[in-house]
């Protein structure tokens, strides 16, 4: 699966780190000892181990697909399928075409791992008509009456990995553990090739779509906690900017970038740069600035060290 990172993570990292390391992601292939890849952190994508690509062209089965990954593992009603596909207009037929798509989908993609080998079902279509052979056996849809699940393992699905890359991160993070944590958060934001889930309706991803665009800002933000806490902070100031001045009103960004231009002895542009935004704030949103931002603002007015280097704000146990 090719692997893009998050928009402005070259701007983050010194050369030499986070990116020179090997990573079978950028080769369009599962890791060793994962059977596959789905793929839903941008267009759906699903990948063999071997790194040759499961192509899924046929819009209707690439949002059932997306369906059932929405919860991975777990039962999704027929209900929930037939809202994925015509939403508030099913066409009659609406049974009859999910139960074609979802045996389409059982031919085209590889059983479980540790799954029995598949069989040949041999059926005569006619006296003289061709012999059609068709895969049988264990798959990677389970079925049982109104329900359907998509059977997938931890290591096999992009979204799974991101968490646990997430949470990995923070914990190290805890323990004060600044570059594995820089590192961990930076394969964690490079799963995202775009928004996820985009081809399902609102109405069926929209929830989880939610949890992960705020998963990812706070893995751009921690991230950047810690590259400033190993006192990388010119390599930060760039992604800073630009982030704050497309993201005007995350204030934990603000909070950043005055830490970031204070600790390069800028504390005069950290001191106008809070003006601009608390104007803001006031003007456009009628709120005061939030208490991490007002604490790293009496931080500059009191001239910390900017040897300090100290995370910006603490880091979220979730």
């Amino acid at each position: 699966m090719p692997r893009n990172g998050w928009a402005l993570g070259s701007a983050t990292r010194p050369a030499g780190r986070a990116g020179d390391r090997g990573d079978t992601r950028a080769g369009g292939r599962a890791e060793p000892g994962v059977g596959m890849l789905f793929a839903a952190l941008g267009p759906l994508e699903v990948w063999r181990a071997s790194g040759e690509r499961i192509r899924i062209d046929q819009q209707k089965k690439r949002v059932l697909l997306l369906a059932m990954l929405v919860h991975p593992g777990r039962w999704t009603s027929v209900e929930q399928l037939r809202l994925a596909l015509w939403q508030d207009a099913p066409p009659r037929s609406a049974m009859g075409n999910i139960k074609t798509y979802l045996s389409e989908l059982r031919h085209t993609l590889p059983p479980p791992g540790g799954a029995a080998e598949e069989r040949e079902a041999v059926t005569v279509v006619g006296p003289r008509a061709s012999v059609l052979r068709r895969p049988v056996g264990p798959g990677r849809i389970e079925s049982r009456p109104g329900e359907y699940r998509l059977l997938v393992d931890a290591d096999e699905f992009d979204v799974l990995r991101f968490d646990r890359d997430v949470a990995a991160g923070r914990q190290a993070a805890r323990e004060g553990r600044w570059r594995p944590a820089a590192d961990l958060f930076e394969q964690a934001l490079g799963w995202w090739r775009g928004n996820a889930f985009d081809e399902l309706p609102a109405e069926v991803g929209g929830a989880e779509c939610l949890r992960l665009d705020e998963a990812r800002w706070a893995a751009r933000e921690e991230l950047i906690d810690a590259r400033l806490a190993l006192g990388e902070t010119d390599a930060v100031l760039p992604a800073l900017r630009a982030l704050t001045v497309e993201f005007p009103t995350r204030e934990r960004l603000w909070a950043q970038l005055l830490t970031a231009l204070e600790r390069t002895g800028r504390r005069a542009e950290a001191l106008h740069e809070y003006r601009e935004v608390y104007r803001r704030l006031v003007t456009e949103l009628g709120i005061e600035p939030g208490a991490e931002l007002r604490r790293v603002h009496r931080q500059v007015l009191e001239s910390a060290s900017p040897t300090d280097t100290a995370p910006v704000a603490t880091v979220n146990r979730r």
